[in-house]
């Protein structure tokens, strides 16, 4: 189960680069908007998800289709756009980074939204690592020099983050009695018509045909749909259903390490302070997760 963990871990970690793939070209001048890469990544991985989606098609019901909208809108569609538009001025790997605060805003929406406990050490943690993403967001090193617009890409991340929060609290609240693979194809099918309808239908196609590096941009944003989207959650999801969450949290500490490895390959800006806000997002996790440990060991 650790080597599946870990190869989770290089798949979502390797996802940041992708997107870099497809919003450039070789020479580093944008390729693909930042729109058409998240409505072709969502569009694909719904068409990918399809025959999960058949086959979970009885779930489909009038009380459980607004919480599948919630879940394919905020855990996929606007994380997808949010990460998109803010790589065109960060770096992937602080964007990977920043992408590890996902289980502090998870623990934050559980408390704020659906009355969920925290523990002192949680709370702690949710603190420490909003210290950590302060330090990659406030330090040179964010795209084109430090300004507003560079910030904002960081706030997108951040977005991203609470948006997967948010989701991950309705699956947990709202769709547990439905299976995981049912909820992962359900909520990419149901993103996946639209995004087809104005993706695949807008400049992208085209743009692939015709740019020298389109071909190469349209392969990163395939793979990044069928592997990091769509089986990448299939493949978490039953990580959980055979060991626990708590085990399963255990790839955020892995996604920034393949996240910043691929940046660093790339020639991308990477600076002791982008090391060091890493490391205090990361002991913030820790944070969160020892306190839940705790929390359910004082449960038994």
């Amino acid at each position: 189960m650790w080597l599946a963990l870990l190869a989770l871990g290089f798949v979502w970690g390797s996802s940041f680069i992708l997107m870099k793939m497809a919003l450039f070209d070789t020479a580093g001048e944008p390729l693909f908007s930042a729109l058409d890469v998240a409505l072709g990544r969502i569009a694909i991985a719904g068409l990918a998800m399809a025959p999960l989606a058949w086959k979970h098609r009885t779930h489909l019901t009038r009380r459980n289709l607004p919480w599948l909208l919630l879940v394919g809108g905020l855990g996929n569609m606007l994380p997808a756009y949010f990460f998109t538009t803010a790589q065109t001025l960060i770096p992937s790997s602080v964007a990977g980074m920043l992408n590890a605060l996902t289980p502090m805003f998870t623990l934050l929406v559980g408390v704020l939204l659906f009355r969920s406990k925290a523990q002192a050490l949680q709370v702690a943690g949710i603190a420490v690592g909003l210290i950590g993403a302060a330090v990659l967001a406030f330090q040179p090193g964010m795209g084109e020099g430090l300004g507003y617009d560079a910030l904002g890409s960081a706030a997108r991340v951040l977005a991203a983050t609470a948006c997967y929060g948010v989701s991950v609290n309705v699956i947990r609240h709202k769709l547990h009695a439905m299976p995981a693979a049912g909820v992962a194809g359900l909520a990419l099918g149901l993103m996946g018509l639209p995004a087809a309808a104005f993706g695949l239908t807008g400049d992208l196609p085209a743009l692939a045909l015709a740019h020298p590096d389109g071909l190469r941009g349209l392969l990163a944003v395939v793979v990044l749909a069928v592997v990091g989207t769509g089986m990448a959650l299939v493949a978490f999801n039953r990580i959980i259903q055979r060991t626990n969450a708590l085990f399963a949290s255990t790839v955020t500490y892995i996604i920034p390490l393949f996240a910043t490895m691929w940046g660093w390959l790339d020639q991308e800006p990477l600076t002791l302070w982008h090391l060091l806000g890493g490391a205090v997002v990361l002991a913030g996790v820790w944070l969160v997760n020892r306190g839940g440990r705790e929390a359910s060991e004082k449960a038994l």
